[in-house]
């Protein structure tokens, strides 16, 4: 079994985080929102995060286009 590394954010990073999650999940329809966690966006952000990504737009992708798949 592989352990998995912890992932160590700094508080910028952890702001940035925190409004691209708020403005992904403002951009749903009330209708999806009703359905899902606002950590089913939150996890592909993070995983982004974790690969260095800091990127506003494209965290916000990663999070949306995972909604998608």
């Amino acid at each position: 079994m592989i352990a998995k590394q912890p992932l160590h954010l700094n508080p910028e990073t952890v702001a940035l985080l925190s409004e691209v999650l708020d403005d992904a999940w403002d951009s749903l329809p009330p209708l999806q929102k009703a359905t899902m966690r606002k950590s089913d966006l939150a996890v592909p952000m993070l995983k982004s995060a974790a690969k260095g990504e800091r990127n506003r737009e494209r965290l916000r992708n990663a999070a949306l286009m995972a909604l998608a798949a």
